[in-house]
């Protein structure tokens, strides 16, 4: 497999760019799988307890962009379920089309995927009426506010991949929401719900921006969320997003230390997200009968 080289940055750039490298992926007998898992900040043990591991660099793949070039897709299976995980690519240029940002979600979608599980790291948010999530808690996104005056829809009005107003009413699935909550009970993880206040990043929020973002009734703090979520409500996946609390607004923090305990939130997560994903495939060929042929 070998990768384009251009980008463009119309609908059909995504379009074309999607199916090319999901036939790819099809034509070296990788099959479809359960879920994809997208994660971000707070997990990096999940990949080696894969079985059946197939790793695909994801240069070697047609038309994926040049932003994830860099990233391994990692196909096999979790305690019982097909999944695809990918971790999230870093920061992308400017210039690129805007839709490369979210690129698996729309190509696990194209390859059968019902599924997206997304894992990040985020700042609980002080409201007025309660105190704040606590430092180590996993938050299951319940809804979301995009504030990061992004969308990975720009300019896919004539996308065949989605439609033209994808309904976010639904995106965060309750059967998943479920699915999580047995999970944590299994695994003993403390697992709160709540709203994400998606920013753009990468700098650290300013106090008045915190503040504003609890204002607007929001939770936790997440920066790079917004395009996976929008890119799976186009592409029709059931998701359910987790964020691990590394601090709480107002804070005095180096980022040093947020990474240190991203990392040590990391085994809890791990452990959450192999739980999840054990009762992902029969809720996969749940979802498979539901929708029909």
């Amino acid at each position: 497999m070998t990768s384009e080289q251009g980008e463009r940055t119309d609908a059909g750039s995504l379009d074309g760019a999607v199916h090319a490298a999901a036939d790819a992926l099809a034509g070296a007998g990788i099959g479809a799988p359960d879920a994809l898992l997208l994660l971000a900040t707070g997990t990096r043990g999940v990949g080696s307890l894969l079985r059946s591991r197939i790793e695909v660099p994801l240069h070697d793949v047609p038309s994926a962009p040049r932003r994830w070039h860099d990233v391994p897709l990692l196909a096999g299976e979790l305690d019982g379920s097909a999944v695809w995980l990918v971790e999230d690519a870093p920061a992308q240029d400017d210039a690129a089309p805007a839709w490369t940002r979210a690129f698996p979600v729309w190509l696990a979608a194209a390859a059968g995927t019902p599924i997206l599980v997304h894992t990040s790291a985020g700042t609980a948010l002080r409201q007025d009426d309660r105190d704040p999530l606590g430092v180590g808690t996993v938050v299951r996104i319940q809804d979301h506010l995009n504030l990061s005056g992004t969308t990975p829809l720009r300019g896919l009005g004539e996308s065949r991949l989605g439609p033209l107003f994808p309904d976010q009413t639904r995106l965060h699935d309750a059967a998943l929401a479920r699915i999580a909550g047995d999970a944590a009970r299994e695994t003993g993880t403390e697992l709160a719900s709540g709203v994400a206040a998606c920013a753009i990043g990468p700098a650290l929020a300013t106090p008045a921006e915190l503040a504003w973002f609890a204002r607007a009734g929001a939770d936790v703090a997440v920066q790079r969320l917004a395009g996976p979520l929008i890119a799976a409500a186009h592409a029709g996946l059931r998701t359910l997003a987790l964020t691990a609390v590394t601090d709480v607004a107002g804070e005095s923090i180096e980022v040093n230390e947020l990474v240190d305990r991203a990392s040590r939130t990391a085994p809890a997560l791990d452990g959450l997200v192999v739980a999840i994903a054990s009762r992902l495939g029969a809720h996969a060929r749940a979802l498979a009968e539901e929708t029909g042929p």
